[in-house]
């Protein structure tokens, strides 16, 4: 019996050392691969809802000039609850670029995610009483797009390097997977 026990004291540490041993190799066999997988950046994504003017309620205005400086005491600078995350994130649209034929606008947004990134959209062809959709990442990364445009360009003051913006409430902004609305 005794030598038994004893036996047993020899083969329980010998027992731990392979599986140490086994670990360790699995670790060194899979850590490159595991630190590589990192979680994908987020993307959001810019959309132009026609004639969107006078449909909303509106929280905030702000005005947008051509090519602004970080200067500028005009802030277009919008922050609201994120609907995935408990964080505030930021919509800061900056004007860029006014097409004079057909008096359309071009926009750069900056959307700061605050527990993810900061990620910057460009669209283009926007007209004066268009508003602009933001579409958010969801925890899985999956683009959602709110129900309403989360700012209107409401005018465009002339000689066009001043663009009038009402931001939209965010207690209307509904938020469903893209392409869930459409037919």
């Amino acid at each position: 019996m005794k030598q038994r026990w004893q036996l047993g004291l020899l083969l329980v540490p010998l027992a731990a050392a392979l599986l140490l041993v086994g670990v360790l190799v699995l670790i060194h066999q899979l850590g490159p691969s595991l630190a590589s997988r990192r979680p994908p950046t987020p993307r959001v994504q810019l959309v132009r809802s026609p004639n969107s003017a006078y449909k909303y309620h509106l929280c905030a205005e702000a005005y947008a000039y051509l090519r602004a400086t970080p200067d500028n005491p005009y802030k277009t600078d919008f922050t609201f609850q994120d609907p995935f995350r408990n964080a505030q994130d930021t919509i800061i649209p900056h004007f860029v670029a006014i097409d004079a034929y057909d008096h359309s606008l071009s926009f750069s947004v900056t959307v700061i995610l605050r527990q993810l990134a900061t990620v910057e959209a460009t669209i283009s062809h926007i007209h004066e009483l268009d508003g602009i959709s933001v579409q958010l990442p969801d925890r899985a990364n999956q683009l959602q797009e709110p129900s309403v445009p989360q700012f209107v360009v409401v005018a465009i003051a002339e000689p066009g390097n001043v663009a009038v913006l009402d931001y939209t409430c965010p207690q209307q902004w509904h938020w469903s997977a893209v392409g869930a609305r459409r037919s």
